[in-house]
This record gives C-alpha cells, structure tokens and sequence, in this order.
C-alpha cells in the first residue's frame, strides 16, 4: 500500500498552469427527446447513445439519429452503460441491474443486488462481464454468459467508483475508505493499493490495466502507472472539489477525456497532466449550466462526443491536436 501525502500531490503537480489549450465550437448538434436525463452513455466511437429519462430507456443510433428500437418502459434507471464493442448495454435502479441486446432491445438478463445499493456499475468490452460497486464496500462480478456471481470485500466503506480493464480480467474501485485498489476480477485478489486524504470518487482503467486515473472528493486528481507501480502526473489545475461524471483513456493513452457536471468537456495530456483541449457544452434556455453525463472519441473522424443531461448530443473537432 503506498499513502499519498498532501506535499506529494503538489510535488507532483507538473506543467504551467496557465499554458493555452485549444477551444473550438461543436460542429454538430442533436436532440435525443426532451426533458431531463438521469443517466446517459456513449459507445466506444460515439455511434450509439443509451438516453435515460424517468419512465423510459432509449437507444439512439446517432449515424441515422434514429432510436434503434422502441424505447423501453423502465422507471428510476440512475446508471446505464454500453459495452465497447456495441453488442449489450445496462441499466440499472441501483438495486438491480439488466443487460439488453443493443441490436434489439431483448433482455438478455436481469440480476437483484439484494440488500445491496449500487453505487457504480462497469462492462467488460465484449459484454460478458458486469462489476457492481455497493455501498456496503462489496463488489459483485457477473458472468453474463455462464449466469455465475462472485461477491469480494475489498473494501471497509462504500465502493464508490468502479473500472474494468477491456479484457474483464482487472478491476479497479475507490473507495469512501480512501483507497483505490487493483484487483484480480476472478480470483478477488488484491493486486496494487493506494491510499489517499479522502474518499475517492471516481477512477478510470486504460484497456490494459496499465495505468489508472483516480479523483477523490478534494485535491487529488492522479494519474498511477500500474505497471511501474508508481504515481506519475497530477492534473494541471487549480481549485478543489472538481468532478468528472466519466472519463476515458484516448489517442493510445496519451490523453485524458474527461466529462463534468460543469458543461465542460475536456483533454488532459496524460504525460504532464496539462489541459490541451476545453469545450462548453450546450445548455438549455434558462437554466444555468449543462452537466455532461458522458464522452466518447471517434478516432477516424478525430472528433470528440458528448451527451448532456438536457439529451444534448454534441460533436467537436479534434483534428487540430493531432
């Protein structure tokens, strides 16, 4: 276990702060319905785009910007998710999760967390895989295909925030206990920990486990070289209490992606932790800000995706980075 000091998080701040990033206009724009969205997310390459409203689940091809199938009726989805390759995705209440085909909306499976409350779900890439993160500071993985459950205690409060490798193999959670751990997804085995000032909310996984980002409530926002075993750069930025609501390693992990309830979308540079890239997302008339659910990157158009919580799909160019 390595513990993360206050000095060593300004000591590992790199880079100037005031350095100028790249900002451009969205190039496209779509509505996925109105009202409100409690939960949204992006395919790998942006293709697709499961919206959540209160009484209903909708996947939307955003090529033909047509839904793929009538919506589904389902209430109070808080968490939803796309597996990499397109196939399935999930929704979840936070007290039970369902897997549905992508292609034509039929439930390919549905599993009760009992006593559990759900705080953060992953899918491996080929959607053979869920993890669930509960606040009883258990975590519970799901083999979709053989219909098996492995319940491990990792942690000693809430599991806040949980990653999978794209393989399904490597897990990463976050804990309010102050831990990020790295773990063997079949065995439950505790591979690497980390531990820092306070709890940590949010963590991400490059696709194979070798290097993670992780944000807790305050100062903290770190990128870890797994496979050194070592902390490497922080985020290059002021201020306390940021948050993402997804992230993603992009452009061969050089990259950081990262959406936030603040309209912003933005590009960190994963070497120094400098802010290369910053876009504002749309926000509906009269209100005063858009959160931004969730991100993608479509490497052959060189553009960046985001979807709001106002259902607002917005497109933006990245060439120029390149």
């Amino acid at each position: 276990m390595k513990k993360i000091s206050a000095m060593a998080f300004s000591l590992l701040l790199t880079g100037c702060f005031f350095d100028s990033h790249f900002e451009a206009p969205a190039s496209s724009q779509k509505k996925h319905g109105s009202g409100l969205v409690q939960s949204s997310d992006l395919s790998h390459d942006g293709a697709l785009s499961i919206i959540a409203r209160q009484n209903e689940v909708c996947l939307w091809s955003n090529i033909s910007d047509k839904k793929v199938f009538p919506c589904i009726a389902e209430g109070n989805i808080e968490l939803t998710g796309i597996a990499e390759n397109g196939s399935v995705f999930y929704i979840s209440n936070r007290l039970s999760v369902s897997l549905f085909s992508a292609k034509s909306g039929k439930l390919l499976g549905a599993w009760a967390s009992g006593e559990n409350i759900i705080r953060d779900i992953a899918i491996s890439n080929d959607g053979d895989t869920l993890l669930l993160g509960y606040r009883s500071g258990k975590t519970d993985v799901i083999n979709v295909r053989s219909n098996s459950r492995a319940q491990h205690k990792l942690h000693d409060l809430d599991v806040n925030t949980v990653a999978l490798s794209a393989d399904g193999r490597t897990a990463m959670t976050g804990s309010s206990d102050k831990f990020a751990k790295l773990w063997d997804v079949q065995t439950g085995k505790e591979l690497q920990s980390y531990k820092f000032s306070t709890r940590v909310n949010h963590v991400s996984l490059n696709a194979d486990a070798t290097m993670a980002f992780v944000l807790d409530s305050v100062n903290s926002r770190q990128f870890i070289d797994l496979k050194a075993q070592e902390l490497s750069s922080s985020l290059s930025t002021y201020g306390n209490f940021i948050e993402f609501n997804q992230s993603a390693f992009i452009n061969n992990d050089q990259w950081l992606l990262t959406a936030s309830p603040n309209q912003k979308v933005q590009i960190w540079r994963v070497a120094d932790g400098n802010l290369i890239a910053k876009f504002m997302a749309n926000r509906a008339d009269g209100r005063d800000r858009a959160s931004v659910l969730s991100i993608a990157m479509n490497e052959s158009k060189q553009i960046v995706i985001s979807e709001t919580n106002d259902g607002v799909m917005e497109t933006w160019p990245i060439k120029a980075l390149f």
